[in-house]
C-alpha cells in the first residue's frame, strides 16, 4: 500500500493556481477505494476530487489522476490515528487523575482533545492546502465538441 499508485481519469471542472478541482464518475470500486478521503460526493453520483495541477489544464480538458500510497497513509493517520491516540491516552490519564465521575470527565477530556487537534489541523491544512493533495499525471486537451 505504502509504495502503490492509484490511477483515475476524470475531467477538469475548474483549474487555479495550480489547483484543479476535477469531476470524476461513480464506480461500483468507489467504495472499496482506500482514497476516498479524497473524493467528495456531489449531485447525482458525481465525486469532485481536488489535485495540484503542474499542467495549467483548463476546463473540459481530461486528465489522469495519481495518488501516492504514502499520501493516502499519511493523511488517514492524520485524521483518524493521532485523534483516536489523543482519546485513548487522554482516557487512561484522566481515569487517574479524576475523583469522581471519572468515565464521564475522562471522556469529555479525551473529546475535548481530540477535537482541539482537529480544529488545529484544519487551520494547518489551510496553510499548506496541497501538501497530500493526488497530482495530475496527464492531460488530453478537450475537444471542441465537448
Amino acid at each position: 500500500m505504502y509504495k502503490e499508485e492509484i490511477t483515475e481519469e476524470g475531467i477538469v471542472k475548474q483549474s487555479k493556481d495550480g489547483i484543479a478541482e476535477i469531476i470524476i464518475s461513480d464506480s461500483k470500486h468507489c467504495e472499496e477505494c482506500s482514497a476516498k478521503i479524497y473524493c467528495k460526493p456531489g449531485n447525482n453520483n458525481i465525486r469532485t476530487l481536488i489535485a495540484k495541477d503542474p499542467f495549467n489544464s483548463e476546463s473540459g480538458d481530461k486528465v489522469t489522476i495519481t495518488i501516492n500510497g504514502s499520501s493516502i497513509l499519511k493523511a488517514t493517520f492524520q485524521l483518524y490515528g493521532i485523534p483516536l491516540l489523543i482519546i485513548i491516552t487522554t482516557i487512561l490519564l484522566g481515569m487517574n487523575f479524576f475523583i469522581t465521575n471519572k468515565e464521564l470527565y475522562s471522556s469529555v477530556l479525551g473529546l475535548t482533545f481530540s477535537g482541539i487537534y482537529l480544529l488545529i489541523l484544519s487551520f494547518i491544512s489551510k496553510k499548506q492546502s496541497c501538501k497530500y493533495y493526488p497530482t495530475i499525471s496527464g492531460v488530453r486537451k478537450s475537444s471542441a465538441d465537448f
